[in-house]
């Protein structure tokens, strides 16, 4: 498929992946909901259904988050591969993203959780021994965070700085927008879930919206897409993750 053609064929799905996404009814019957069970039950009619494949009522925190990020790389790599080769790798980096907090962590040697040694994408690095983790960054597809790591830097300013080498050729000015207004909600923000933010959030989400209605046909619009849904999945954890941890019937 020739490039104008494949961009019209990803701005047709991304069009219709866009007025898929929940209302914020939704989010408000899921964010007002203690019950895992009934949360699960209510993504399930939802554009969000896949992220809850098979998630039993019981499930472990752990295993539930690390369904929800299997799902969100492979939601990066299927609107990657909607574009040009050219536009793949800055839509798949953003797979990394519910995983910094975890790197930059070990990154400065703190104690590391049984759920960190299972985790298929981390696993390995974390069985290495500490002075060659860096190494296996840059076995992993993680190249880019590699001496951050091993310096024990800023692993999401060096995410952000890879992120902009990747962006496609004549990006303008659009993307700087989107990741400034991306790096305002700094990895594991949900965790501290609250007005500020819900704020962040929502902040984010409209900057995103106004990107994509002005670069339309671009690469530029899946990306905005694609932060879009990256609200959602912070959104969809942070309920689902409170709900297992504290919901009706987990307190004791």
């Amino acid at each position: 498929m020739h490039e104008p053609a494949r961009i019209g064929y990803a701005q047709a799905r991304v069009q219709a992946r866009l007025g898929a996404r929940p209302s914020e009814a939704f989010w408000r019957e899921l964010e007002a909901g203690r019950e895992l069970a009934h949360l699960v039950d209510w993504v399930r009619t939802s554009a969000l259904a896949a992220a809850v494949t098979a998630v039993p009522a019981d499930v472990d925190i752990h295993a539930l988050e690390s369904r929800l990020r299997r799902h969100w790389a492979a939601t990066c790599e299927e609107i990657a591969g909607w574009y040009p080769q050219s536009a793949r790798e800055s839509m798949r980096w953003l797979r990394w993203l519910p995983l910094l907090p975890a790197l930059a962590s070990l990154s400065r040697g703190k104690p590391i959780p049984p759920w960190l040694r299972q985790d298929p994408a981390l696993g390995t690095i974390v069985s290495a021994e500490p002075d060659e983790r860096a190494g296996q960054l840059r076995e992993r597809g993680l190249a880019p965070l590699a001496q951050a790591f091993a310096e024990s830097a800023d692993l999401a300013a060096a995410w952000h700085r890879h992120w902009r080498d990747s962006w496609p050729a004549a990006s303008g000015t659009a993307l700087e927008r989107l990741d400034r207004a991306l790096a305002r909600l700094q990895p594991g923000a949900e965790a501290g879930r609250g007005p500020g933010f819900d704020a962040l959030v929502d902040a984010t989400g409209a900057e995103a919206r106004r990107l994509f209605r002005r670069n339309v046909c671009t690469p530029t619009a899946g990306l905005c897409l694609l932060v879009l849904l990256w609200l959602d999945q912070l959104r969809l954890r942070a309920a689902l993750a409170t709900a297992r941890l504290f919901g009706a019937g987990e307190a004791t």
